[in-house]
């Protein structure tokens, strides 16, 4: 359901009663009861800490009290969940998700007043790892980009977990405006020959190549230094060097793009599976296109809280 300009603006919740309506009327169209709905990324603070053998026996605590030395926000006015990522000599790594209070319950309050009961909260990311990631997959560290039209999403999972996040100011939008510059074209004329083409390389496509290359060189150069900061060891959490990139999102599919991404930053690229998880292929076919299923990665892995393993 699309939201009109100004509702939600970075995450903020700017004109409630306008997001009611949305979700009220898409409730009583779909016979919508409850929901997992995930938050977004921009509110959130999330860090890895490693909890020392000595006080494994009460995570709960120990993650609370260090977040005062995390996050800017007092413990009092926050809401936090963690999830253990794995277990070291010296203790164990737990990845911590913080969010103010006031944020969560805005969001709240807008589903309650929509009349649509909230099973669960959960940053975005942690939905998309839960369609993307099988057992085989766990003992990896993997960094998913999630390419959408305005903004692109970057998460770092260790064994499953999602260890860092952020978020980039740029999207598919910007490659059809340099597109739409490069050849003096329209909009809708631009999209089309940015899908067609894409970053396929040959002498035919050379300007496209060129025009592209040139914007998508902001996300490569922020990929990039993302898995720098990843993969620079921290002394007090020890890390696993990314080993893959997986690309989600609306514009992942253009042509030739995990190619150009796997040649530039000299690291695996491949196309996520959001159906893994939920349909496996030998079991049912979906009639969604594999390119169109990209954008509902999240959409996917939310669902698949109230799946209990089965398939779609």
């Amino acid at each position: 359901a699309e939201l009109a300009e100004g509702v939600v603006v970075n995450g903020d919740i700017e004109k409630p009663d306008a997001l009611v309506e949305v979700l009220r009327s898409f409730r009583l169209r779909e016979r919508i009861h409850a929901a997992h709905v995930s938050l977004p990324e921009r509110k959130a603070y999330l860090y890895q800490v490693l909890i020392p053998k000595s006080e494994k026996g009460d995570l709960h605590s120990a993650v609370e009290f260090s977040l005062e030395s995390h996050v800017p926000i007092a413990p009092s006015e926050a809401v936090f969940d963690f999830e253990v990522v794995r277990t070291v000599e010296a203790g164990t790594i737990v990845s911590v998700t913080v969010f103010a209070r006031r944020v969560v319950s805005l969001y709240e309050e807008v589903f309650e007043r929509a009349g649509i009961f909230l099973r669960s909260l959960e940053i975005e990311s942690q939905a998309l790892g839960r369609a993307l990631w099988t057992k085989e997959d766990m003992g990896r560290t993997t960094l998913v980009v999630d390419f959408g039209r305005q903004t692109t999403r970057i998460a770092v999972f260790d064994h499953g977990v999602v260890g860092f996040t952020a978020t980039l100011d740029v999207g598919g939008d910007a490659l059809t405006t340099a597109v739409m510059k490069r050849f003096n074209i329209s909009a809708e004329e631009a999209e089309k020959m940015k899908n067609d083409h894409g970053f396929l390389e040959g002498e035919k496509n050379k300007d496209l190549f060129e025009a592209l290359v040139i914007t998508a060189s902001v996300l490569r150069d922020e990929i990039s230094r993302h898995m720098i900061f990843w993969n620079t060891q921290d002394d007090d959490v020890p890390r696993k060097p990314i080993d893959e990139i997986v690309l989600v999102g609306g514009n992942a599919n253009l042509k030739g793009l995990p190619e150009h991404l796997a040649r530039a930053l000299a690291i695996p690229v491949r196309l996520g599976n959001v159906w893994v998880n939920a349909a496996p292929l030998n079991e049912y076919i979906p009639s969604m296109p594999h390119n169109t299923s990209l954008e509902y990665a999240t959409t996917v892995g939310l669902a698949l809280r109230s799946c209990n393993g089965t398939a779609w």
